[in-house]
């Protein structure tokens, strides 16, 4: 009964982990150029969400940019 729980237990934190590293995903620091923001985009779109600039960013700075999770985004 003990293992079981301890294996629930690790596949719950497992399965925390992933959600919360796609939650903070955002784009790198540097120059917001059009390549680094087509990567930046796509590495979004592959966490399930959608490169949007941050309220009051610089739209030239990639670091301005967060990736948007979940409806609405």
């Amino acid at each position: 009964m003990r293992r079981a729980s301890l294996l629930l237990l690790a596949v719950a934190g497992v399965s925390l982990g992933a959600c919360a590293s796609n939650a903070n995903y955002n784009a790198p620091n540097g120059d917001a150029n059009y390549d680094a923001l087509k990567k930046a985009s796509e590495e979004c779109k592959s966490h399930g969400g959608q490169l949007q600039l941050k309220s009051g960013g610089d739209s030239t700075e990639l670091g301005d940019y967060a990736c948007k999770m979940g409806k609405g985004s």
